[in-house]
């Protein structure tokens, strides 16, 4: 579910579009998985709600779970419950991971 709201002082390079999405972001070869909630999207990336933020690593696979795609991401900022990421591939079929 997507709301039509752009930010409307928005200054970054793409401009971003509240979601609420669900996602996870994997990570230790597909060995650990933390859920997240997507607040924010846009063409360069994505702010996240995540239970334990503070501790995902700098680099990491960040699934979207409805449409099963995968990017790898890089964290721009964080605090205890959130993070900003970076998209630093295109989004890509994950068929085989579960959600």
């Amino acid at each position: 579910m997507t709301a039509a709201h752009v930010f409307p002082d928005e200054r970054r390079a793409h401009p971003r579009h509240r979601v609420f999405k669900w996602a996870k972001a994997v990570f230790n070869a597909h060995g650990s998985v933390v859920d997240c909630v997507m607040r924010d999207l846009s063409a360069g990336g994505a702010r996240l709600s995540c239970a334990s933020a503070a501790q995902l690593p700098e680099q990491f696979q960040l699934l979207f779970v409805a449409e099963r795609e995968l990017r790898d991401v890089r964290v721009a900022w964080r605090s205890l419950t959130e993070l900003g990421v970076q998209f630093l591939s295109p989004p890509r079929k994950a068929l085989h991971l579960l959600v």
